[in-house]
């Protein structure tokens, strides 16, 4: 009967929604457009800070290391 029970209450966390794929933006992401606040074509540090996602791994998308992002380099978060 325990075992009844706990099949009928654990159904509901495998019918869920699928995720979605790893190279989607994630609900609420920023485009580069909306970061871009002076449209200069490029992110600063500060641009970026709006999105965490983007501020927090700057350094890294930053493959030219020139203190800003091109939108090349703000791609590469999505893959």
């Amino acid at each position: 009967m325990r075992y009844l029970l706990l099949m009928l209450l654990a159904a509901p966390v495998f019918a869920g929604e699928p995720l979605p794929s790893a190279s989607l933006p994630p609900p609420g992401a920023q485009t580069f457009a909306q970061l871009d606040t002076n449209r200069d074509g490029v992110l600063t540090f500060s641009e970026a800070f709006a999105d965490p996602r983007v501020s927090n791994n700057f350094n890294a998308l930053d493959k030219d290391a020139n203190g800003v992002l091109s939108p090349g380099e703000y791609q590469a978060i999505f893959r």
